[in-house]
Formats: structure tokens, sequence, C-alpha cells
């Protein structure tokens, strides 16, 4: 078990981290123009907190140029594929060889909408968790588990072992997504690569294989925009 998220930009990221009680220190350059609502309640409630605050002229900012905001956190605590069975999650989403910070953010801020609560990153090959990725999560982070394992063949094997079914997308299936329904089962959703997608061994190791119907003007969907589609999917039909 290890720990991910010391550093945390952006003022919806900081909220979050403040919400899940992790600040321990917040950075605001000075004289932020049209302050917005939610930072001056941030403010306010690292205020009344004792959270330290320090106000930096923008000349000095020593962060990303993006943002105004940033927040000093306690770690937020990651975990092995070992440890799935005791977090006691019934939808989660398997990551095979993504690349890109901002599809990794983007897939974290759905799951954490869509109840999704644990992400499973590969330790190699793969877009690791990074101060962007909290940022482009928008606090998503803050709600999910984050689980790494070393091959998507024993996570596989683990996951079936705990009764998950295992279902993965690509655009050659013949089934369609919105005829897929597993009720209440547990639920381990595979999204592969951006170039891709998941290779011919992954999809013959899962359960089903699914595709997301379009209008044909397109070949294919960003594969954050394909995820959120289908955990939306999954999370209708659970309500």
């Amino acid at each position: 078990m290890s720990g991910i998220g010391q550093i945390v930009e952006g003022i919806n990221a900081s909220f979050e981290a403040l919400k899940n009680n992790r600040v321990q220190k917040l950075h605001i350059i000075k004289n932020i123009e049209n302050e917005s609502y939610k930072l001056k309640k941030l403010i306010e409630i690292s205020t009344s907190k004792n959270i330290p605050i320090e106000y930096v002229e923008k000349k000095d900012w020593i962060f990303y140029n993006r943002h105004s905001v940033v927040a000093e956190c306690e770690e937020l605590k990651t975990y092995d594929e070992s440890n799935i069975e005791d977090l006691n999650i019934n939808k989660l989403i398997v990551l095979d060889h993504l690349q890109d910070t901002q599809n990794l953010g983007a897939i974290i801020r759905s799951a954490a909408a869509f109840d999704f609560l644990g992400v499973c990153i590969p330790k190699k090959r793969s877009v690791q968790i990074s101060e962007r990725t909290f940022s482009i999560s928008s606090g998503g982070l803050e709600k999910v588990n984050i689980i790494s394992f070393n091959s998507i063949f024993s996570l596989l094997k683990k996951l079936k072992s705990l009764n998950y079914w295992t279902i993965g997308l690509d655009m050659t299936s013949k089934i369609e997504l919105k005829n897929l329904n597993l009720n209440d089962q547990k639920l381990a959703l595979l999204l592969g690569g951006e170039e891709s997608g998941l290779s011919d061994q992954v999809l013959n190791k899962i359960d089903a294989v699914a595709h997301i119907e379009m209008s044909g003007l397109m070949e294919s969907l960003n594969v954050s925009v394909a995820g959120a589609i289908a955990m939306q999917h999954f999370f209708k039909k659970n309500s």
C-alpha cells in the first residue's frame, strides 16, 4: 500500500481534498480577479480548520500556471490487487496500456460520477497518477480507490475468482452495449489503450465484449468518452 496526491492543483480538486480532510496547507495567488464562490468557501473552511494559507505573488508562483490554488496534502492511500476483496467494491474500471493523462483524469472523474469506485492501473507501460491527474479528475480521485496491478491476466484471474463479470469494449463486437444487462452482478469494465484498444488475448479472456451504437459518421470514440458512456449505462441499469 502506498500513497499519491501530496500536491493537488486547482480549486475543485483542492476543495474535494479539503472535504476528504487531507489538506495541510494552501497556496493561493494574490489578488485573484473575480474570486469564485467556491474559492471563497475553500478559504473560509480552511481558515475555520486552522489550515495555513500562503498568498503568493503571481511572478513567484512555482506551480502549474493554469491554476491559482494548490493544496499540500496528506497522501491518499492506493492499493494492490491483493486488496480488492477487502475493498468490497461492486463496480471496477480496469485500464490496460492507457497512455494519456487527460484520458486517465477524465475516466477517473466519470468513475466517481457513476459509482465505479475502484480504478485498476498497471504498474508498467501505462500512464500513472500525477498532480495533473488530480486536476483533470476535478476531485474524482478523492472518491475512488486506485488499485495497482502487475499483469492484466493475473488480475483477470483474481477478478473471476471474486465473481466479477469482466466486460470489454470493442467496435467489432456484435453485442450492443445497450442490450447488455448484468443486474446486480459485480462488474469490471476494461478499457484499452488509445491506439489499439484491448488486445485479442485480453478480449478472449473476458466474459463479454460489447460495442457502443453510433450514427456511422465516425469510426470510433475517444477511450474516455466510450468509458463514460459504458459506465453511465451500467449505472442506469443498477439504479
